[in-house]
């Protein structure tokens, strides 16, 4: 009897914890109750990486909910203020990612649209036309309308590349400083579409 209260016992746990919002190894947008792993590893080409959530946040759009998501970085310290944060998260040399899942459905000329938008908010007119075939390049991985629950992922690359992940199928790597800064820019800069500071408020302290 006591064996099978350890068996019960046991198998209740393993449930229990592997919940990703009941587990200290994700964290969970509130807004959109999205869960995101609070550390991400992979792999690409040579190169092993372990990165950091910095921060969660959720974008908006006419107030509805249209995405939870998560930014990560390698080799995350504490910084003193978010004047510090964001020239870090923007600056090329370590590699970062950033995690989206959407909840709600939204059609791919749209999703175009708002991140072509993105670029074009983020550059000068000269900066827009030095890396539009690289733009253009990335919009037309998005050709499908999005439903709710897909998963887009980026990641740029120490070498200034970014790699785009959706729904588990890895695009061609783009590779430009400018661009990948431009489109981080579209989260973290200063004309951000989302909370800028949510996205940088794990590497805000003292420890």
């Amino acid at each position: 009897m006591r064996l099978l209260k350890i068996a019960i016992w046991t198998a209740f746990s393993i449930s229990l914890f592997s919940v990703p919002g009941n587990s200290q190894n994700y964290l969970t947008e509130p807004s959109t109750e999205k869960d995101f792993p609070a550390e991400v590893k992979f792999t690409y080409g040579s190169g092993e990486y372990s990165l950091s959530c910095t921060g969660l946040a959720v974008r908006k759009k006419f107030f509805f909910k249209v995405y939870g998501m998560a930014h990560y970085i390698e080799g995350m310290i504490k910084v003193k203020s978010e004047d510090v944060a964001y020239p870090a998260v923007l600056t090329e040399g370590k590699a970062k990612q950033i995690i989206m899942t959407f909840v709600r459905n939204v059609d791919a000329k749209t999703v175009r649209e708002t991140y072509n938008e993105g670029f074009r908010n983020n550059s000068s007119a000269a900066e827009y036309n030095e890396m539009k075939s690289l733009v253009d390049s990335f919009l037309g991985y998005f050709s499908k309308d999005v439903k709710e629950n897909d998963t887009f992922i980026f990641r740029w690359l120490p070498d200034g590349s970014v790699v785009v992940i959706i729904n588990n199928e890895e695009k061609p790597a783009i590779t430009g400083s400018l661009f990948a800064r431009t489109l981080w820019s579209i989260w973290l800069g200063e004309d951000s579409v989302v909370d800028r500071e949510d996205l940088v408020s794990r590497m805000i302290g003292t420890e």
